[in-house]
């Protein structure tokens, strides 16, 4: 006996989210459940990612009455059947709707830029959430979205010392709401959520400190912000279209994001060699954000398939914006 979770259509097929099947392998509660609801529902299981207690299950897996099987279909971030660029993908259109509101918000006051960069740190923070829910794990999204808001008002108070407070507010925020609420003191819940809540602080706290006062280039955020949409949206267009000889989407991404940054120099009159190390940084920060993503959103890591959720790319550009502040001092 073990217990099923379903989610999107498979819960709609069945009509219910959650039921007992007597079975003592992941294979037979799915081949019961199947023979249950029906032959739509089959259909439906053959494209789902199957979770064993929020890990990646085989069909010989053993089960008991205390574990959890986890149906996650391709629309809750399963694995994603190939697309055309004609067809109309609209979660496609949100990390593009994300990056228009954050160049819009550089327009603006340090205020209105803060607040949109807490914002955007709120919204990533529930997308990752959202795969740790489809694992059947908790995660505690306020604690990050109260160190994203605290890192950027210690960032805008305290200038360059309001990035080290960033840290200390992600471990005593993360580690706090361990304490008072018991559901998240379990360390596979306190450890990634901590992790999420330092990108988030850091990566809020470096983009402010990056457009004040105490930064050592005005125009650094610029730099950032066309480095990273470049790199990500021709990353994108590669992982999209057929493969093409000699092109990848982690050499693209990497290339563009240095090529950005240079080209940007160039044409603002900066410094190329500052500015090309700093796309270097970029470029590392949003490769290693691949890791990132598959670490925190399924729980192993893999660079070859992409990990669930509709804000996945915003995981490396946390990384990239938690050490840009550090990069800029370093290398201008």
């Amino acid at each position: 006996m073990a217990q099923l979770r379903l989610f999107a259509n498979l819960r709609e097929l069945a009509g219910t989210s959650r039921l007992d099947v007597p079975s003592d392998t992941v294979g037979g509660v799915i081949a019961l459940a199947s023979e249950k609801f029906g032959p739509d529902f089959q259909r439906g299981v053959e494209t789902a990612r199957v979770w064993l207690n929020g890990e990646s299950a085989a069909m010989e897996d053993r089960v008991t009455e205390s574990d959890e099987v986890v149906l996650l279909p391709p629309v809750s971030g399963g694995d994603q059947p190939a697309v055309s660029l004609s067809a109309v993908d609209l979660k496609a259109f949100l990390p593009a709707a994300v990056a228009v509101v954050a160049i819009l918000a550089n327009t603006q006051g340090q205020e209105i830029w803060a607040a949109v960069l807490v914002l955007i740190a709120a919204i990533w923070a529930v997308d990752v959430g959202s795969a740790f829910e489809a694992r059947g794990k908790d995660f505690a999204t306020l604690a990050v979205v109260v160190t994203a808001a605290g890192s950027a008002m210690a960032a805008h108070v305290a200038g360059g010392d309001g990035y080290a407070l960033a840290v200390v507010l992600a471990v005593v925020v993360g580690l706090g709401w361990a304490v008072a609420f018991a559901r998240y003191r379990k360390p596979d819940v306190f450890s990634p959520t901590v992790l999420v809540a330092l990108l988030a602080g850091l990566g809020t706290a470096s983009l402010v400190l990056a457009r004040s006062a105490h930064s050592p280039e005005p125009s650094a955020v610029d730099v950032f912000l066309v480095s990273v949409i470049a790199a990500l949206a021709l990353g994108a267009i590669v992982e999209r279209v057929p493969p093409i000889p000699m092109l990848d989407p982690f050499s693209v991404t990497a290339l563009g994001a240095v090529i950005a940054a240079v080209v940007v120099a160039w044409i603002w009159d900066l410094s190329i060699v500052s500015y090309l190390l700093v796309g270097l940084g970029i470029a590392v920060a949003l490769l290693a954000g691949r890791g990132l993503s598959s670490m925190l959103r399924t729980g192993r890591v893999s660079l070859t398939e992409r990990a669930p959720g509709t804000l996945v790319s915003l995981d490396g550009v946390a990384l990239a914006a938690a050490i840009y502040y550090p990069l800029l001092l370093l290398v201008l």
